[in-house]
Parts: structure tokens; sequence; C-alpha cells
């Protein structure tokens, strides 16, 4: 039972953070970013990579929830986008990040 509440928890962790993404990726203000990769910007792949629980130190009860997906194009891995939550599940932050064409 413990198992399928954690598991949940992390299915509704992923999906917030796929939402995130392409919320992120659709808005105007943004679209710069895919005319720098534009040899795949159109088949990025997102496969779900970690959640972590990060506090500030061993005797602080604050932490913040980091949420990261791997964003893969012909199975390549080209960069990666992370969701920053605090405990109450708000958004903080989030950051997309492409690795250099080579």
């Amino acid at each position: 039972m413990i198992k399928n509440v954690h598991n949940q928890i992390l299915e509704n962790h992923f999906k917030r953070v796929i939402d995130s993404y392409h919320s992120c990726i659709e808005l105007e203000e943004n679209s710069y970013l895919f005319n720098e990769i534009t040899s795949f910007a159109s088949d990025v792949q997102l496969e779900r990579d970690s959640i972590k629980f990060l506090y500030n130190d061993m005797r602080s009860e604050n932490y913040v929830i980091e949420v990261c997906l791997k964003l893969l194009s012909k199975g390549a891995n080209v960069g990666y986008y992370t969701l920053i939550l605090n405990e109450e599940n708000q958004e903080l932050d989030d950051y997309l990040v492409f690795n250099e064409e080579e």
C-alpha cells in the first residue's frame, strides 16, 4: 500500500514537470531557444530522469523538490529540463538546458 502511494506521488511529480516543460516551450518569449537547436527541435523525446529532495542542511525542515527530465533526440541526450518546487509543491523555478551541438 505504501509503495503504491509513493509511486502515485512520483507519477504526479513527473506529470507536473512534463506539463511544465510543454508550457515552457510554448511560450512566445522562449521561441528563440528552438531557433538555436533547429536540427532536433521537432523530435525531442522526454525521458524521466530523477526526483530529488534537497534540504538546506541536516537540521532544516525546509526543502525543495527538483524534478528532472532528459531531452533526447534520435537516442542522443540533447539536454534537460528541471522544475523546482517548494515543500508546498509551489513552483519556484525551472530551467531548460540544451547541450552544445557537435
